[in-house]
């Protein structure tokens, strides 16, 4: 698995914020704050905001115009009202399409000229700002999740969920008896990874009332209400994983057991080469 250029350049060692054509994060923009986080949702607004600003003058006035179009036409009913959502969060389309900013000096259109100052956040929060995957998750589970993911959509989705992602990596490191090592990781062990992953957003027996979407950075409490306890769940390793996973109690019997088939195949797959 490569090491990036920018993983000299950040906190953690890991970069984590736009790491290839198509795998990129919007968290730390707001992105998520919204109550629809369905792809087809998201993927509209996003090329909508796009084509939108790519007929947009550069200059303050117009930014600050297209700014005010966008919160009439998508409304402003945040999950979470004190944190801003940013709508200059558009698509890049460079060879592949992910997730970026659209006031960005490199984006399509802005001629070198850097308009992020015009944000809420200014142009220093790219600079300044890490989320707390950054400092709180393993270097190793940081790096297979950017590679293991190629997909903008479930990596902004994953990526900011370092207690899952701890948690469900290290599962799998029990179960092979050993840490996993990005750099001799298969093709198998990645599509297994990589599936494994994306437990967080297919989950079958999750919560529908809880978000989607709970670690980007905000003034609130990020941490899930207990839905299970030990009499539901008496491995603490599966209870954490489930309780990532906005597990019903309802459904905890069911969910362990196949949880713990997922996590074996998982590792089965890792262990072969």
């Amino acid at each position: 698995m490569p090491i990036l250029p920018e993983d000299e350049q950040v906190r953690g060692g890991v970069y984590l914020c736009q790491t290839g054509a198509c795998v990129s994060c919007g968290s730390c923009c707001g992105l998520y704050n919204m109550q629809d986080l369905s792809r087809d949702r998201l993927h509209a607004i996003l090329a909508e905001r796009t084509g939108s600003f790519a007929g947009t003058p550069r200059t303050i006035d117009a930014i600050l115009a297209f700014e005010q179009e966008r919160l009439k036409a998508e409304g402003s009913d945040f999950p979470i009202p004190d944190f801003h959502h940013c709508v200059f969060v558009g698509l890049i389309q460079d060879g592949g399409e992910r997730i970026g900013c659209l006031l960005h000096p490199l984006a399509l259109g802005n001629g070198g000229v850097d308009w992020r100052g015009l944000s809420f956040y200014g142009g220093a929060a790219c600079k300044l700002f890490f989320c707390p995957t950054y400092d709180e998750l393993e270097p190793r589970y940081k790096r297979i999740t950017r590679e293991v993911l190629d997909d903008w959509y479930e990596y902004g989705l994953i990526i900011p969920e370092h207690r899952f992602l701890a948690a469900l990596l290290g599962a799998v490191e029990d179960r092979l008896g050993s840490a996993l090592d990005p750099e001799r990781l298969s093709e198998t062990g990645r599509a297994a990874l990589a599936e494994l992953l994306r437990l967080r957003l297919s989950w079958p027996f999750r919560d529908r009332q809880a978000p989607l979407a709970w670690n980007f950075f905000s003034t609130k409490e990020t941490h899930r209400p207990a839905l299970l306890g030990p009499e539901q769940a008496h491995n603490p390793e599966l209870r954490q994983l489930l309780h990532e996973l906005d597990t019903l109690p309802e459904h905890a019997e069911a969910a362990q057991r196949l949880l713990r088939d997922l996590l074996g195949r998982a590792a089965d797959a890792v262990a072969r080469k």
